[in-house]
């Protein structure tokens, strides 16, 4: 529970979060506090830290977690008898130094998933009754050249996935006993992988496999026969226009030399003569990593010659947990600085030219938009953030804004206020530039980058523009954080974009008359 506060923009709305026990067909007036600040006094629960409880069959034990934006896991456990109690004595499992990311208990072990000492991750056990992650056994070493992006545990062992440079997954199988994981031949090549298990007492595991021109696959995996089942819930949609398709994956020598990933999804035929639209997405904060995914919304692009850019900046994942690091805080320039590069790339080697290329966005990307835009208006032809990220500097006055500090900074910190100040798109907003055009989407009850933030922005760039492009604002009243809720909603604000970028990219058939 949170504040009872109708008001999304109250700087105290989501502070001192509370989780309580319901039993099902119970009053929900007898429901019951099982872990907060307020009552657990004796922890250290930050008012800004979201406590949530899980229970966990595996092991028959309660995990209370404290969400924030930080990866690194901070977590209490009990016994599930204690939920009997009036008061759970709760123990410290993980605090955040330990830079647990991800686990699993088994009946009396714990399985670690951590990039400490080991930027592309590695896998740990250690005992669930006295866990101790600095003495932990390693299972599954850091790979030097892939990361380590998910695991999964059955009877029969572990499963795990490792990936190349964000877009290219692999599946492997570690048995029970073993000393060293084995490839599985997957049935398709896999962009994205991700696995789903029963739990340990089972076999059952589920694989989906996806990329960015095939809609997701699920399979069941055997492990005692070595073959893929396909289990899809309902028929699959066919997409013809995926066959003309084409995947180009590269690496971008970025300002300082640093390569970058960058994907293409085009169709087959086109040319390099500098005439192709560009829309370019990137994210590049808090470890996320922009993997491979089908969008249907990409087809009307790439069905009218266009050519879909991801660009995999630092700050993101992909690379591991030093890409993360080498986009967040003071490091954080490298986030827009990679997407330049790869604009600049795809201008030279003539996939498309300057006033072609058209930059999107959501959220945290807002900083990666706003400040590509800001830095280099000539490259581009329109930008377009999504309930972005554009006035880091006021970050901590929004609901819930501290506990972004440990991604992008505090004004608290002197240093840390300068990095805010150089990420800030609104404060690097100059009188008398051309910019390009800018359309910024923005949803009346989004609680975590609230309207005024966008607005603020729309009406600074109108005011300074000397483009006479247009700079425009679209507000959806009834949305939050993203389109608002249904697919019809999602799909209008695709519209929205795609018809924003081929307008601006000079498609004959979306000019005003």
């Amino acid at each position: 529970l949170r504040h009872k506060s109708g008001d999304v923009y109250r700087k105290d709305r989501m502070l001192d979060s509370k989780t309580f026990l319901h039993k099902v067909g119970d009053d929900p007036s007898h429901d019951r506090e099982i872990f907060s600040r307020a009552i657990n006094n004796d922890l250290i629960i930050d008012p800004g830290e979201i406590p949530d409880v899980k229970y966990d069959r595996n092991c028959n034990f309660i995990f209370g977690y404290l969400a924030t934006a930080d990866n690194r896991l901070k977590v209490y456990y009990a016994p599930y008898s204690e939920l009997k109690k009036e008061k759970i004595m709760w123990k410290r499992l993980f605090k955040p130094d330990d830079e647990i990311y991800d686990f699993i208990p088994t009946k009396k072990d714990i399985y670690l998933y951590t990039p400490k000492n080991a930027p592309n991750f590695k896998i740990l056990k250690t005992s669930l009754f006295n866990p101790d992650p600095d003495f932990a056994e390693i299972v599954v070493q850091e790979d030097p050249d892939r990361k380590l992006t998910s695991f999964a545990l059955t009877c029969d062992g572990l499963f795990y996935t490792l990936s190349e440079n964000g877009i290219k997954e692999e599946l492997y199988f570690l048995p029970n006993g073993e000393k060293s994981g084995q490839e599985i031949d997957l049935p398709l090549a896999a962009g994205t992988v991700n696995l789903m298990a029963k739990g340990i007492n089972f076999s059952d595991i589920w694989v989906t496999i996806t990329g960015w021109t095939s809609d997701f696959q699920r399979y069941r995996y055997s492990a005692q026969n070595k073959e893929f089942l396909p289990e899809d819930l309902s028929s699959s949609p066919q997409y013809p226009e995926c066959e003309d398709l084409i995947v180009e994956e590269l690496m971008v020598p970025s300002y300082d030399g640093i390569k970058v990933p960058l994907s293409l999804v085009y169709k087959k035929g086109i040319k390099k003569n500098g005439k192709n639209p560009v829309l370019m997405y990137g994210y590049g904060a808090y470890g996320l990593s922009s993997t491979p995914s089908f969008d249907i919304s990409n087809l009307p692009w790439t069905s009218n010659d266009g050519i879909i850019a991801i660009a995999h900046v630092r700050g993101g994942g992909e690379l591991g947990d030093q890409w993360h690091k080498a986009g967040y805080k003071t490091t954080k320039p490298n986030t827009w600085k990679d997407l330049i590069a790869c604009a600049e790339y795809l201008i030279n080697e003539k996939y498309t030219s300057q006033g072609k290329i058209v930059i999107n966005s959501t959220s945290a990307g807002g900083i990666l938009v706003g400040r590509a835009l800001t830095e280099r208006p000539d490259l581009f032809a329109a930008a377009i953030p999504v309930a972005g990220l554009l006035n880091t500097l006021r970050l901590e006055e929004i609901p819930n804004g501290s506990v972004h500090a440990i991604e992008f900074g505090t004004v608290k910190d002197s240093i840390e206020c300068m990095a805010l100040i150089e990420m800030d798109s609104y404060l690097q907003i100059k009188d008398g530039v051309k910019y390009p055009a800018t359309l910024i989407l923005a949803g009346m009850n989004d609680p975590r980058v609230p309207v005024w933030q966008p607005a603020k922005f729309a009406a600074r760039l109108q005011a300074a523009n000397a483009s006479g492009k247009p700079v425009l604002i679209l507000v959806d009243y009834e949305a939050g954080h993203g389109a608002g809720g249904t697919k019809a909603k999602i799909y209008e604000e695709a519209a929205d974009i795609l018809s924003f970028a081929f307008w601006q990219t000079g498609h004959p058939d979306y000019q005003i008359e």
